[in-house]
């Protein structure tokens, strides 16, 4: 006859026979934030004309000599709403066919400054359709905070006389 107190199975066979498989529930889907109830973050972006920093302008101790915008924004904030926080900041980016290029830069895993290009907005949206570019959302992008936005200012070429 076995006894009741029989010893508790462990490791594989813990669960009884009956019982359902245990399965990660699926990732829930982000919402838009409540941008009433929930504070911003400060979003550090680098703009400079005709062209990105250079990723070397960016280390632990310093960032790049060129015009610093601190702006406040949600992790929804979109591309299209960067492009018109920097735009009303800086007068050169209103200019017609003037085009804004963002890049990420951020930490890798071993540590080192990485720098990836997120996308190009053009100044002023004259598509009916924004582009899929303009759709994308910080956290779409997975900025985290103490992230930095570089932001290169790319102007229409001029051709001159001749």
């Amino acid at each position: 006859m076995a006894d009741a107190r029989s010893p508790r199975k462990r490791g594989r066979d813990a669960r009884r026979d009956d019982s359902p498989p245990r399965r990660r529930p699926p990732p829930k889907k982000q919402d838009k934030v409540d941008r009433k109830t929930e504070c911003p973050f400060l979003l550090r972006v680098f703009c400079k004309r005709d062209g990105h920093n250079k990723i070397d302008d960016y280390s632990p101790t310093s960032v790049p000599n060129c015009e610093e915008l601190q702006l406040y924004t949600w992790p929804d904030c979109t591309l299209r709403e960067l492009t018109d926080l920097v735009k009303h900041a800086l007068s050169d980016a209103r200019r017609p066919r003037c085009r804004l290029s963002f890049a990420v830069v951020y930490p890798d895993k071993k540590g080192q400054t990485a720098m990836k290009e997120v996308g190009l907005i053009w100044s002023t949206n004259t598509a009916r359709s924004a582009p899929e570019a303009e759709r994308k959302t910080l956290r779409d992008l997975r900025f985290q905070t103490g992230d930095f936005i570089d932001c290169a200012i790319h102007f229409p070429k001029i051709n001159g006389p001749g």
